[in-house]
């Protein structure tokens, strides 16, 4: 009789675990399937920090190499930068402009702190359609030039009209309690006395 009933007690727990272990299985299954889909895999690339067709001058490299007139001649070493109209004896004297790659200087864009100087606007055009950048850079003193950052190639969707050529953006370094200035003086006398004289000072 005791066999009877050990047997029936052993076929009892048998269909019992019988019974619990597919449905331990199913929950197991379910919880990899959501720990799966929870899980999100993020991956990253470093970008460079500085864009293709940029360069940069700094105060540094101004200080040791500085300008005989104007920051026009510092802007002319960097890479695809040319000045225009600067014969003695041309439509404007010695009005020289920024030409960035050969888009003419109507198409390049002079910022100083990243705000546009629109003073060429009402310079009167050449006759080839040029405008006169000439007094854009001579407004700051390379002594108060952080650095110039120049820009080649079409830059008219980031910063609109006028830049098709590129973009020259002077920035000049922040104020403090120093005082300090400069003075230069440009004299220039061409050899015919009809084809008028140049003078300029600046005073900062």
């Amino acid at each position: 009789m005791n066999k009877k009933i050990h047997s029936l007690a052993l076929l009892v727990n048998l269909g019992i675990y019988g019974a619990a272990l597919p449905v331990m299985a199913e929950e197991k299954t379910d919880s990899a399937a959501l720990t799966n889909e929870d899980t999100i895999v993020v991956t990253a690339a470093q970008q460079n920090l500085q864009a293709s067709g940029v360069s940069t001058i700094t105060a540094d490299e101004i200080r040791k190499n500085p300008p005989a007139r104007d920051v026009s001649e510092i802007i002319r070493t960097m890479p695809g930068v040319n000045l225009t109209g600067n014969s003695t004896s041309g439509q404007r004297g010695n009005n020289r402009q920024i030409d960035i790659r050969g888009m003419g200087p109507e198409n390049t864009l002079i910022l100083i702190d990243g705000k546009p100087v629109t003073s060429r606007n009402s310079v009167r055009l050449g006759w080839r359609g040029e405008r006169d950048t000439r007094g854009d850079t001579a407004w700051v003193p390379p002594e108060m030039i952080e650095r110039i950052e120049v820009l080649r190639g079409p830059a008219a969707a980031r910063y609109g009209n006028g830049a098709a050529g590129g973009v020259v953006n002077i920035i000049t370094k922040k104020g403090g309690s120093e005082w300090h200035g400069s003075w230069n003086t440009y004299f220039n006398a061409p050899e015919h006395k009809d084809e008028g004289a140049t003078k300029r000072t600046n005073l900062a």
